[in-house]
């Protein structure tokens, strides 16, 4: 996303392009390599990792044991 066309880029907030990952034990990453606050305020999209292509090691651990997330 180009800065002109990102409200919070025009109005100096503090916030992140990428996408916040939680995964199944409640952990984050974020797809923004250079993203090191990693707080869901700060990201306009949030996704369990299950929902990720090619999915995540600890999706099928989580969906073995019936572990849910909730990225909410």
């Amino acid at each position: 996303m180009h800065p002109a066309d990102c409200s919070p880029c025009e109005s100096a907030l503090d916030h992140c392009h990428g996408t916040l990952i939680v995964h199944a034990a409640g952990s984050v990453e974020c797809t923004e390599s250079d993203c090191l606050e990693t707080d869901r305020s700060r990201h306009l999209f949030v996704a369990d990792c299950s929902d990720m292509a090619g999915g995540c090691g600890c999706a099928a651990a989580a969906a073995d044991t019936g572990r849910r997330t909730r990225a909410g």
